[in-house]
């Protein structure tokens, strides 16, 4: 009986605070009570208790089967095989013709047809922990589908709306355990309360730990991937991406105006001022506290609200006050989640009243909108981009089927041509021609911008793909001659008989077949000179870091398997029936070097930035196919750091780490550990003592006086705080290609800049491999005095200390798994990093 009057007890308390489904909704929904309510399938109201995403798919597959308004599929699958779906709910007679209705739609996007359908998309919870907009869904799902109102069914006839229920099901799910698991009998809304702090990583980003809307444009993941495709599918009206902050008050947007991208029409604009009042209206009426046109941009098309803004539809940003728990104590007083969904749902609707009663002027303004980029782009003043693929045709097909997925259109180039001190061959090359419909998106993508109307921006000032990978571009004022052949395919069929088998490292999968390589069993050697070899029509030249298998030095039992990766490698892999080289070394001598298995240990957990240490995880995991061991840093005093061969420190807070262990780093690296330090690592990585008086008890740094501080008014605060924050810019570096650390690499690249971190000089001469030129800005927004402080600066180090190194990185060389172009400095720190040789000169 005890046990029976506690079950009750709890559930009397989480429901105090709950709401029936129906209570979420227009008190004139009028509706079907035949079909399923949200609350027979979960078993609880909405707002008790976070949605798992099982039940999330459960009930919108039961909506499906139950309403003939509603139509369902799945687009993909998440990193952990959750699906992805996309509910559509129309009219019965909509959804019996819905692909020819899909298709006068799009066509209506180029004539303006009033009478194709009004397509709006409303998707949520890109932020698994954001967890308001997903719980909402069902409320908002059962409206559409059983609402029986003179209103729902009018608009339906002339509507498809889209939901995405869960744009990040990994995310979603684990916030929803953390939150629920949390949860107490009597709800917590005090501040230092545990529910309303997550654990280290949290729950807003997917599994590899992205943030899911900043990769809109990158599409990086699965899950941007499948939402991408289907948006080019439908091209709705309207996209919303349902968020939370941590502001008091909701806000809708336009955000601030002066932080629009410059690319973004002044139409836009004023289309999502259009659908303000609506919002508006619905807020006033319940009394929640809003804003709008403030503190948030609309500049960074890389994320769910701009993406739309540059491709013929308005992207409108809701930002719900936030609550992990039932209840949270916000300055203007205790939120509860209960009012969190409801204000989701109300922005859900007002945004499709607002937008099937302007819809004549939505439907126009995107046809308005394609047209307008076609008079762009016939005042741009030139007619094409031409981009190569930098010999490296893999690293070139990836960029180009990046175009493809957002219908951007380019041919390959037929005859060679010169362009910007460049040459681009047939084969090797692509034409994106100017005169296109999606030349606004071509050039948000291919453009660089170092000037702008407002210096604060929400995300990084600046992208740029063939930047990001590295590969040369330029403006063509005439279009050369194209064809739709594909690109140039080399014969990738080693031969068994070789002596040699040769991998240059300069192209993007030879990292890859390295690693599989080195699981193989492989002998595999790395030129640390440059060499050309071969005979006749077959002479090749390489360069440092060159992968070079001699068939003699093969396991016999494993050169089966080795050589069955060499045909299946998507790299070209030379053959050569002798080791005499025509240049440079032979392939016998000490300057090619075998490289070591790697066991990298990767730091993670509370202190190491969660985007950071996922960046790495993805890398190792995806990208190399390495085993990859992750530790919590707190643990990090329990391994025996001899059993691995790399430590792996991403951007954090190393402050926690206690002198023992940073003596056993030390020590672990002069026995000939790799440390890889990055950003606030890289700066802890300066602290450790490898000289014998680098920390002796007492010594202090000559203290500095500092220097009086200039006095400035109180209301500039915000702009002097701007030119001091480098969100993300792109800038410019020159390396010692010579230098292990830089094999494989252009002499000039672009690398991406986030933060603020100098790296303290060595006082090794060789030890840089890497430094930013004079006037590094390529693109984005850095203000002088940071610009001025890293001209010439170092970028990367790598310092030998004993047997083993410290590597260096001001910036993180694979941001956001897209900046393929700096990933290498990376990947060669973990294989190369055991050839960099003691360069200290004798005294």
């Amino acid at each position: 009986m005890r046990l029976i009057s506690l079950a009750l007890g709890f559930l009397l308390s989480t429901s105090a605070l709950a709401m029936t489904s129906a209570q979420y909704l227009p008190a004139d929904a009028e509706l079907d009570t035949s079909l399923p309510s949200p609350e027979s399938l979960l078993g609880w109201e909405p707002g008790d208790w976070r949605i798992q995403h099982p039940s999330l798919v459960q009930y919108m597959y039961m909506l499906a089967e139950k309403s003939e308004r509603v139509s369902i599929k799945v687009t993909g699958y998440t990193y952990e095989h959750k699906p992805l779906l996309q509910l559509i709910v129309t009219s019965p007679e909509n959804q019996a013709n819905l692909e020819t209705l899909r298709q006068a739609h799009l066509e209506g996007a180029n004539s303006g047809d009033p009478n194709a359908p009004l397509v709006v998309w409303l998707g949520y919870s890109v932020h698994g922990d954001e967890a308001s907009g997903s719980n909402a869904v069902p409320m908002v799902a059962y409206y559409l589908a059983a609402s029986r109102s003179e209103y729902v069914n009018e608009l339906l006839k002339s509507t498809i709306v889209i939901l995405d229920p869960s744009l990040n099901p990994d995310g979603l799910d684990r916030f929803a355990t953390w939150s629920n698991s949390n949860r107490s009998v009597n709800p917590v809304g005090d501040r230092d309360g545990r529910i309303h702090h997550q654990d280290w990583p949290g729950g807003r980003t997917n599994h590899y730990l992205f943030d899911l809307n900043r990769d809109w444009i990158t599409t990086v993941h699965p899950e941007s991937r499948a939402r991408i495709t289907e948006y080019h599918r439908w091209l709705p009206h309207v996209l919303t991406d349902h968020h939370e902050t941590w502001h008091d008050g909701f806000f809708f947007q336009p955000g601030a105006p002066t932080r629009q991208h410059p690319l973004t029409t002044p139409e836009n604009l004023e289309m999502t001022r259009a659908l303000a009042p609506y919002h508006a209206g619905s807020f006033d009426s319940a009394g929640e506290m809003y804003f709008t046109e403030d503190d948030y941009d609309d500049f960074f098309y890389g994320k769910g609200s701009t993406y739309p803004d540059i491709n013929g539809s308005i992207g409108i940003l809701f930002e719900q006050p936030r609550v992990n728990g039932a209840v949270y104590n916000r300055d203007s007083g205790p939120l509860e989640f209960t009012e969190a969904i409801h204000n989701q749902v109300r922005t859900s609707l007002s945004t499709l009243k607002g937008a099937y009663e302007l819809r004549d002027k939505f439907k126009k303004y995107q046809a308005g909108f394609f047209q307008a980029m076609r008079q762009r782009a016939a005042r741009a003043g030139f007619q094409a981009w031409v981009i190569g693929d930098g010999n490296d045709p893999a690293k070139g097909r990836e960029l180009m089927g990046l175009f493809e997925r957002h219908r951007v259109e380019f041919q390959t180039l037929k005859a060679e041509i010169s362009a910007d001190g460049q040459v681009f061959r047939p084969g090797h090359a692509w034409v994106i021609p100017v005169n296109q419909r999606q030349f606004g998106l071509a050039q948000a993508m291919l453009e660089t911008r170092t000037q702008f109307e407002d210096n604060i921006f929400y995300d990084v000032s600046a992208i740029n793909l063939p930047m990001a990978y590295d590969l040369p571009v330029a403006k063509l004022a005439r279009l050369p001659a194209t064809s739709n052949d594909g690109p140039v395919l080399s014969s990738n069929a080693p031969d068994p008989d070789a002596v040699a088998w040769i991998i240059s490292w300069r192209q993007l999968n030879a990292p890859a077949v390295l690693q599989d390589l080195l699981d193989a069993g492989a002998t595999v050697r790395a030129a640390t000179k440059p060499f050309s070899i071969g005979m006749g029509s077959n002479i090749a030249s390489f360069g440092e870091g060159s992968l070079v298998l001699l068939a003699g030095l093969q396991d016999p039992e494993k050169s089966g398997g080795i050589f069955d990766i060499l045909k299946q490698a998507d790299v070209r892999v030379h053959s050569f029936n002798s080791q005499l080289t025509r240049s440079g070394p032979g392939l016998g001598t000490s300057h090619f070097r075998k490289i070591a298995v790697i066991k990298p240990l990767l730091v993670v957990g509370q202190g190491t930035r969660a985007y950071d240490a996922g960046e790495a995880w993805f890398q190792l995991d995806q990208r190399l196919g390495v085993a990859p061991v992750m530790v919590d840093m707190s643990l990090l005093k329990t391994i025996d750091l001899h059993d691995y061969t790399h430590l792996l420190l991403v951007d954090g807070k190393y402050s926690d780490i206690g002198k023992q262990l940073k003596q056993d780093i030390t020590s672990w690296v002069k026995d000939g550990g790799i440390l890889v330090s990055i950003q606030g690592a890289a700066t802890w990585a300066e602290s450790l003592c490898f000289g014998s008086d680098d920390c002796a008890e007492g010594k202090k740094e000559k203290e500095e006086k500092p220097a009086q501080p200039t006095a400035m008014a109180y209301a500039d605060f915000d702009d002097q705080e701007a030119q001091r924050t480098i969100s993300g810019a792109i800038v410019e570096v020159k390396l010692d290609t010579t230098h292990p650390i830089a094999f494989g690499v252009n002499s000039e690249i672009p690398l991406f800049r986030r933060g603020s971190t100098l790296l303290k000089a060595s006082e090794n001469p060789f030890a840089t491999p890497v430094r930013y030129t004079e006037k590094p800005l390529l693109n984005g927004y850095i203000g002088v005095d940071r610009l001025n402080e890293m001209s010439g600066q170092p970028a990367v180090i790598a310092e030998r200390h004993g047997k083993g190194l410290v590597v260096r990185f001001a910036n993180n060389p694979i941001f956001r798994g897209f900046w393929r172009g700096t990933e290498r400095l990376w990947v060669n720190s973990l294989y190369f990093g055991p050839l960099v040789g003691n360069t200290e000169l004798p005294k």
